[in-house]
């Protein structure tokens, strides 16, 4: 006579296996979810240096919401277009050059001009360290924002959108979020209406040109590349012209 052995106890699956069930039921009600709690946090940035470097921090959660296995579809993946790259870019800088110029026409280059509080964020950062919010600056300009801004907006936000409508819509759609975030870094603290109606136009045009980079490359991180670029070359831009 043989003796069943009993069956294995099924283990439940943890709380990020069944957030990812969920995400996969419905991608863009998580992913909006995701960006308003995103934006808020960041818009409250305006108030306070702590909240500002925490939504950019927790930007990057956004790939946690989706399994590994997905990132690629998200956008998380080298591109090998590098042609398509090099083009997307020069793109980019031309937005960024001409909402760099346009703002000095219509606005100058003091306060009411968005681009001359970029340098402004990290004055200070550092106490008595110049040289340290310069490092920081450059870091965060190039490297770090570009990215978790990329993954989240170019990356998951604009799948999710991508995925319910069409490529066009994530397009004009993610740009439009960006650009409405970028209130918590420009506009509000101190209160300036011709900053934020500067601001808001200019990085949406800057969105529409990253959009079109991560449509034409398949890769948020082809698009962190290009922002990085750009970033810094607005950067040295407003340094150079103020």
């Amino acid at each position: 006579m043989t003796t069943r052995r009993p069956a294995p106890p099924t283990r439940r699956p943890g709380p990020l296996t069944r957030l990812h069930r969920r995400t996969e039921a419905d991608l863009l009600t998580t992913a909006v979810v995701l960006f308003a709690l995103l934006a808020a946090v960041r818009v409250a940035g305006a108030f306070s240096f702590v909240l500002m470097a925490l939504s950019v921090a927790l930007s990057a959660t956004a790939l946690l919401v989706v399994g590994r296995e997905r990132w690629p579809t998200m956008g998380v993946r080298r591109s090998d277009r590098t042609g398509a790259l090099v083009v997307c870019t020069v793109v980019v800088a031309l937005v960024y050059a001409e909402a760099f110029l346009a703002n000095r026409a219509v606005f100058g280059t003091a306060d009411d001009n968005w681009t001359s509080w970029v340098p402004r964020i990290f004055d200070g950062l550092v106490p008595g360290a110049p040289w340290a919010d310069a490092v920081a600056m450059v870091l965060a300009m190039g490297v770090l924002v570009p990215l978790v801004e990329e993954v989240c907006y170019r990356g998951v936000l604009f799948r999710a959108v991508e995925e319910r409508w069409n490529t066009h819509v994530a397009i004009v759609t993610t740009a439009a979020g960006w650009a409405a975030v970028h209130l918590g870094d420009y506009g509000l603290n101190p209160l300036n209406v011709k900053v934020v109606c500067g601001v808001l136009p200019s990085v949406f045009f800057m969105g529409l040109a990253l959009g079109i980079c991560r449509a034409v490359t398949g890769s948020a991180l082809a698009c962190a590349a290009a922002q990085g670029v750009c970033n810094l070359l607005l950067l040295g831009a407003v340094l150079l012209w103020a």
